[in-house]
Formats: structure tokens, sequence, C-alpha cells
């Protein structure tokens, strides 16, 4: 092999040996580093907390009354649900906003629309929910 073949042998080689270890590092790196989402579980409670407000009346009966505490009930069970299904969608731990400081730069997603979405859809129906 002439010496210029064998210098672009030896900087292919080379090339890929790096980028195989590049490739390990970084698989190995992304497993070890914590991955975290952030949620305004604030936000998503105000709005909630208002349209309830806005269903209590002076003179409402007790029946209305039952409706608006289970619904309140009920979200409180949707919130839990959709902030465990926004953690498993993006396989990452999920911190109150309120409880982050300085974090513009730190790159951490916020799920906040995702989880409120979850939340205020209806949950789906279940064997044991659905009658069967």
């Amino acid at each position: 092999m002439t010496t210029w073949k064998a210098h672009v042998a030896t900087g292919v080689l080379t090339l890929a040996a790096g980028s195989i270890a590049l490739a390990l590092w970084w698989g190995v790196e992304r497993e070890r580093s914590p991955r975290l989402g952030r949620v305004d579980i604030a936000q998503i409670v105000a709005k909630q907390q208002k349209s309830l407000v806005e269903r209590v009346k002076p003179g409402i009966d007790a029946q209305e009354q039952g409706r608006i505490f289970e619904d309140a009930k009920a979200f409180g069970n949707r919130l839990d649900a959709a902030l465990e299904q926004a953690s498993r969608e993006c396989g990452c731990a999920l911190m109150n906003s309120a409880a982050l400081l300085k974090a513009a730069h730190a790159a951490i997603p916020d799920l906040t629309d995702r989880v409120e979405a979850l939340a205020s859809s209806p949950a789906p129906a279940t064997p044991a929910t659905s009658g069967r």
C-alpha cells in the first residue's frame, strides 16, 4: 500500500473508532444523567378552582354542592393520573415549577400544557367502572 493510502486508511479507522467510542459514552451518560420535566401545578389548580368557583352561586342546594365537591375530587384523581402518564411519556421525573430557581438556562422542558390536557380529559372507562 502506498503511503497516502495508509494515511487515509488510518484516518478512516481512527474516525470509526472515535465515533463508536463517542456513541457508547453517550449511551451510558444518557442513562446516568437525571431527566427532568417541570409542571406548573399552581397554574393548573388555579384554572380548575376558577371553574369551580364560577359554579358556586348564592342559595345553591346541597345536591349541587355535592356535585361540585365530587368534581373537585375527580379532578384531583385525574391530575394525579395525568402527572403519572406525563412522567411515563417523557421518561423523566416531574418537578413543580415553583421549586425551580433560575432554571431559565437549564433546558428543563415545561410539560404543564400536556399535564393540563391529560387532566382535563375524562378518564377512560375501565372494566371496574364500565359495569363489565
